[in-house]
């Protein structure tokens, strides 16, 4: 009797469980006002611009083949829609990590789908098998005769500070990311002496839209904080 109970709760608990897991992510809705590249986007929420990184994929860059296509891509499926994002934290640069939904329709998965984004390695499944559909159809970015991954075309021009270290891109349960949607409060005017370190100020400063804490125009905040944190990696 001990034993059935015991499978009986779970099995119970084996059901419900997802339903838990959901709850440790957040649903945001937005504006799509901007579009930076194949796999970053700018949404408005409530008035306040929320800096957005594709989940699970990764696009060619502006710079290199089906970079300008990519980012067209992702224009023509969501620019100047109504979104819903299911966000899962911040990565180090402040930006939502999240997977774009245009109604029923996965954004992140229909770039892949369309061959206009790499899925990255074991990440989930259906990304994968979606990029090898692509691949098998020559789609996209796969028809040319030797596609270039972001991440190695990245090593080789040195380009973009955002995508200098794609281990903080890529893995949503590494350390570097918050599982959690800690809020930001943009009514509290602050400068680069006010950050522990340059996650919260870059954060800060996406979130809230400080462009006063970039002096220089180069969209690093803080520069004492970003290079404090590049000597420590």
């Amino acid at each position: 009797m001990k034993k059935l109970f015991f499978l009986l709760s779970l099995l119970f608990f084996w059901q419900i469980s997802p339903l838990v897991i959901a709850k440790t992510e957040r649903t945001i809705n937005c504006k799509v006002v901007g579009i930076s590249d194949g796999d970053t986007l700018t949404c408005l929420q409530n008035r306040t611009e929320l800096k957005v990184r594709l989940l699970y994929i990764d696009a060619p860059e502006s710079s290199q083949p089906f970079g300008n296509k990519a980012k067209q891509a992702l224009s023509n499926l969501a620019f100047k829609k109504q979104v819903t994002l299911q966000s899962t934290g911040y990565d180090k640069y402040g930006r939502v990590l999240a997977v774009v939904y245009d109604h029923n329709t996965n954004v992140n998965l229909k770039l892949v789908e369309q061959g206009m984004a790499w899925a990255y390695r074991q990440t989930q499944s259906i990304y994968e098998q979606t990029q090898k559909q692509a691949r098998s159809r020559r789609i996209g970015l796969w028809n040319d005769a030797r596609p270039i991954e972001p991440t190695e075309w990245r090593k080789t021009k040195g380009i973009g500070y955002q995508r200098s270290n794609d281990s903080n891109v890529v893995q949503t349960h590494k350390p570097e990311y918050s599982s959690v949607m800690s809020s930001v409060d943009c009514s509290q005017k602050l400068t680069c002496q006010d950050f522990k370190n340059y996650s919260e100020a870059v954060r800060y400063f996406h979130q809230c839209n400080a462009k006063k804490l970039d002096g220089d125009g180069d969209n690093i905040p803080c520069n004492s904080l970003y290079n404090k944190m590049r000597k420590h990696r």
